[in-house]
Parts: structure tokens; sequence; C-alpha cells
């Protein structure tokens, strides 16, 4: 899922920032995945996140997981490279 984006804000919180930069890796993916720019596998490498890890992640944060057949895919990819 490939978009041009001429420009967006991305919002992070003071507290994010003094949590250090896996928690601003974080909350970007949150950020994308939710503005449908980047697909699960993206955000969750870009979070450094195993494939359950970000799932637990979404929920934290009740982003609705978007699951097409690219999602699928790259989770059986993910999966089978033991992610």
């Amino acid at each position: 899922m490939s978009h041009f984006v001429d420009s967006m804000g991305i919002e992070i919180s003071p507290d994010t920032l003094n949590q250090g930069e896996g928690a601003i890796l974080r909350e970007i993916a949150l950020q994308l995945y939710a503005r449908q720019i980047f697909t699960f596998g993206q955000a969750r490498r870009l979070a450094n996140l195993s494939v359950w890890e970000f799932q637990q992640l979404l929920g934290q944060h009740h982003i609705e997981r978007h699951y097409n057949e690219t999602d699928l895919a790259e989770d059986i990819d993910s999966i089978g490279a033991g992610y």
C-alpha cells in the first residue's frame, strides 16, 4: 500500500519524546498505520515489534486492524521467517 503524501502532521507527546527512540518509532508507526499509509507489516517493522506485539499495541490504542490480502501475505511471510 503506497500513497504519495504531500505533507502530514505527526504528533508526538512530550511523554513519548522522553521515553526514547523506541517509543517515538512506535508512535509514528501507529499513526502511519491508523492513517492507512503503512500496512500492518510496514508499521510493525518500523516499531520493531513482532506481529503479536504490534497487534497488542493496536488494541491498547484502540486502533482497528485494517486487514486485507496483502497484510495476510505479509503475516504469513513473517511467521515463516520467525517474527
